[in-house]
């Protein structure tokens, strides 16, 4: 008989380790998002100064904030479905401070 056989051990150790992948990806993929987003809004602020364009601010601070919202809704309802959320959030904590 397998001693870690009916023990949580496994479980807890699989759910770290994918909320530090995910945790990891996260930061990663956010910081990507987050230069593109500056540099797009640096090239429309360029663009009005020039005259070439005519930006619709108020268009775009309500795109921006229904994004971060929809991105905040998806990880609320990720964390709380996840079976083994104790530990997915620990190692998502450690994926995102490496």
């Amino acid at each position: 008989m397998d001693i870690a056989e009916g023990f949580p051990l496994k479980d807890v150790g699989f759910g770290g380790a994918v909320g530090f992948v995910l945790g990891f990806t996260f930061k990663r993929v956010f910081k990507f998002l987050t230069l593109f987003m500056g540099l797009y809004i640096l090239s429309l602020l360029w663009l009005a100064d020039k005259g070439v364009i005519s930006v619709n601010w108020d268009g775009l601070e309500s795109f921006v904030r229904h994004s971060f919202s929809s991105l905040e809704a998806f990880a609320t309802s990720a964390l709380k479905t996840a079976a083994f959320s104790g530990s997915f959030a620990v190692g998502f904590l450690m994926g995102m401070k490496v």
